[in-house]
């Protein structure tokens, strides 16, 4: 069985070779890893090229910087396997993947294969154990906590998707989109999902302690991204054949979970951002169903209750303009 496995490369002089040595221990030889260098300023290129030359499972290719999504549709278009999976350059494949994935893969062929991530601040998701129908056979409470509450099904790593179904329903990256790409993608796929399997352990080093991880730095388009990608959300519940009250309270959850990750970062990252913006963010959160009762109920357990007064404070009364003067001027002072 070949596996097709796809590396986008930016910027990753110091992870790279760490990351393909990790792919390619114990793999097997029909293997094919895709490194796509998307225009790094740096020796990734050259990295590349070299990392290719020493294994002939290895192959480079070379695009203009584009972002995370047109690197990997640039894998998606060059590869050939049955199964594809996709890694990014500061992560790794730990030990016993293979060993414990391909018999499965070979028996049962399912539409997807999903196993655990190892986050590098210690943390562990993990799919339920086990074959299941479809997506929809997971349940409302677990689609919840996969789809929206952790990465097992938002992620494009630590999954292997049937090549052919990808190809049949023409599924790819959205590169109009900075975040959520990758859920989108992953909805997309979902909603013409048949058999998946989860296996037991995880597979996946996931490091999340880099600036540049989506919790560890200012962005402002989580909102935007929720709203863009929410039509896709609905319609791979309804292919799951949830009821539509269920369907209305997942959505409603991922809205609000939403919600409270920009208020995160509006409140505990520091980066350049226009007050009025801050203010119409903030305005756009306050707006959300439960949203400012959800954050209220997170200051009043907040143990550092002198800094947690003014959010309490803007919380209980809407005071999206005032919040918007704390957080930024908290960034100056403190």
């Amino acid at each position: 069985m070949k596996i097709s496995v796809i590396l986008p490369a930016f910027k990753a002089e110091a992870t790279l070779r760490g990351c393909v040595q990790s792919i390619l221990q114990d793999a097997p030889a029909g293997l094919e890893l895709i490194l796509v260098e998307d225009g790094s300023p740096d020796g990734t290129g050259d990295l590349c090229d070299e990392l290719a030359a020493q294994d002939a499972r290895v192959t480079a290719l070379h695009r203009p910087n584009g972002g995370a999504a047109a690197a990997r549709n640039t894998g998606l278009a060059a590869a050939s396997g049955e199964y594809i999976t996709f890694v990014d350059a500061d992560d790794a494949l730990l030990p016993g993947l293979w060993e414990a994935a391909l018999p499965v893969l070979q028996a049962e062929r399912p539409d997807l294969y999903g196993f655990g991530v190892q986050r590098a601040d210690g943390g562990l998701e993990c799919g339920p154990a086990g074959a299941y129908a479809c997506p929809g056979a997971l349940g409302e409470e677990t689609l919840a906590r996969l789809l929206i509450h952790t990465g097992v099904l938002a992620a494009p790593y630590a999954k292997f998707y049937r090549a052919a179904l990808l190809r049949q329903h023409d599924i790819c990256f959205d590169e109009a989109l900075a975040v959520n790409e990758d859920v989108l993608f992953n909805l997309r796929f979902l909603a013409v999902c048949g058999p998946l399997r989860f296996g037991p352990g995880a597979f996946y080093r996931y490091s999340n302690l880099e600036a540049g991880s989506l919790s560890r730095r200012l962005r402002d388009d989580l909102l935007a991204a929720e709203a863009y990608t929410r039509p896709a959300f609905s319609a791979a519940l309804a292919a799951f054949g949830l009821p539509p009250d269920a369907a209305k309270r997942l959505t409603a959850q991922r809205r609000l979970h939403s919600a409270r990750a920009q208020f995160g970062l509006l409140a505990g990252q520091k980066g350049r951002l226009p007050l009025s913006r801050r203010r119409q963010l903030l305005a756009e959160i306050f707006a959300v169903p439960n949203a400012r009762a959800a954050l209220l109920a997170d200051y009043r357990a907040d143990p550092n209750r002198l800094l947690a007064l003014p959010y309490r404070f803007c919380l209980r009364l809407g005071l999206p303009g005032l919040l918007a003067v704390y957080c930024a001027a908290k960034q100056h002072f403190l």
